[in-house]
């Protein structure tokens, strides 16, 4: 139906339509506005809108730059001092591309710049501690803290300046000492001391295995160890002239953290690793011998050759025999990112491991000995330290090794791990111990 023919509502279809009302002019709806001029653009606004639009570009480079690897780095510093990944990967083409020799393992190539970032530690902070593990070496490492070891003859190594002296924080160590047997281990049988200077293994000198020791002892470890059965030969100094080759059989070794035994009315109790589970090890011999009636009134703690291990054991093992309250608060502080300098008021971080409640030897009635030596190191010193500080024991023995740094590891994408010093610790009194070892308070020379 079209608008002709279409019918008209209302009642009065024969009269005339209205006239429609003129539209009202929109002008007189709303007051004019005076014109607007345009604005002329002199030089300096031009410049100025120029100048305005290059930051602008900039700064999004900039950003840019910072969320994603780009060859535009050279124009766009990075912020926070990274890595220059630009540089790093121009270098990798370059030796792909044209190093004489072809087929060059790129896996290969990043696990050695992986290494040589520690490496560049250990020598710009004189670092003994922080270690590059391969995919094999973190493996052994982890099964070392449990108490596992396949393939193997039972010794600690040490990196030192002298068969009996540790390095001072400004030496660089040139000897690589047996500086643990264990009692009872294929070593032992086999007749290897602790104090041997390791020379060679299987023939090859250990000088050749890398061009400093942390790279030594990261080579000597897998050659020693190897499947249960084989036998490997160490050449070996012992004293200042006598040059030895010794064969041991590997075995697969199961080695528990924690010894025991009652001499009358002591308890001694060895302590030869802070594994995975020496605190609670610990934990359950005391309560065997203190836990009834007839306890003993004195207590042997030997960490002798004990080269440490996790500080959670070493707070859990320290708390049998201190009560906390009052002046005794913690086991051990933990202080990490400090300035250049390593002053420890510096530090980013603080940590407190507190004295745990409920030890089993805490009664300051249970006289208490310690025993150390060169050998005790690391998480030993720290139970040591406590003990002493807070003269719950008398320290006997020699001088102990001074390791006052923790280390934890950071596994990386392609299965290799950085065991890096996150943090140094410090005893009760507020003395680090790295590099200088504690003092005992009876010096008696031990085999």
């Amino acid at each position: 139906m079209t608008d002709e023919t279409r019918p008209s509502s209302g009642a009065d279809d024969g009269a005339p339509a209205p006239a429609a009302e003129a539209p009202i002019p929109v002008q007189n709806l709303y007051p004019a506005l005076p014109p607007i001029a345009p604005r002329s653009e002199t030089p300096l606004r031009r410049l100025g809108r120029i100048a305005g639009l290059v930051v602008f570009a900039y700064v999004c480079g900039l950003v840019a730059v910072n969320l994603s690897s780009t060859p535009l780095a050279k124009i766009f510093p990075r912020i926070g001092g990274s890595l220059d990944q630009y540089s790093i990967d121009a270098a990798w083409q370059d030796i792909s591309e044209n190093y004489v020799m072809r087929g060059v393992d790129v896996g290969a190539e990043n696990q050695a710049a992986e290494q040589a970032l520690i490496q560049d530690l250990n020598q710009k902070y004189n670092d003994r501690f922080s270690r590059f593990f391969t995919v094999a070496d973190y493996k052994t490492s982890q099964g070392d803290l449990s108490g596992q070891r396949a393939g193997s003859i039972g010794i600690e190594l040490q990196a030192r300046c002298s068969i009996t002296a540790q390095c001072a924080s400004n030496e660089t160590p040139t000897l690589l000492v047996i500086e643990a047997v264990l009692v009872g281990q294929p070593a032992d049988t086999a007749g290897l001391k602790n104090g041997d200077i390791l020379l060679a293994v299987d023939g090859t000198d250990v000088k050749a295995m890398g061009t400093d020791m942390t790279s030594r002892i990261d080579a000597v470890g897998p050659k020693i160890r190897g499947d249960k059965g084989t036998v490997v030969h160490l050449t070996v100094q012992r004293g200042t002239t006598q040059k030895l080759t010794i064969a041991a059989t590997r075995e697969d070794l199961s080695l528990p953290s924690v010894y025991s035994k009652r001499f009358g009315n002591t308890f001694y109790l060895e302590v030869n690793g802070f594994n995975t589970d020496t605190g609670s090890a610990a934990k359950a011999q005391l309560q065997a011998a203190f836990g009834g009636s007839g306890a003993p009134t004195s207590v042997i703690l030997d960490l002798r050759g004990n080269p440490g291990g996790y500080v959670t054991e070493a707070q859990s093992l320290a708390s049998e025999f201190l009560t906390p309250g009052g002046n005794e608060q913690d086991v051990v502080v933990r202080r990490g990112r400090l300035d250049a300098s390593g002053d420890p008021n510096s530090a980013q971080k603080v940590e407190h491991d507190t004295i745990n409640s409920g030890g089993l030897a805490q009664s300051t009635s249970i006289k208490m000995a310690v025993i150390v030596d060169g050998n005790t190191a690391s998480a030993a010193e720290i139970v040591t330290s406590a003990l002493k500080d807070y003269g719950r024991a008398t320290v006997i023995g020699e001088k102990t090794f001074g390791k006052g740094s923790v280390q934890v590891d950071y596994p990386l994408p392609d299965g290799n791990d950085l065991h890096l010093t996150v943090e140094k610790w410090f005893g009760p009194k507020g003395a680090s111990i790295d590099g200088q070892g504690i003092n005992p308070d009876k010096t008696v020379a031990i085999d």
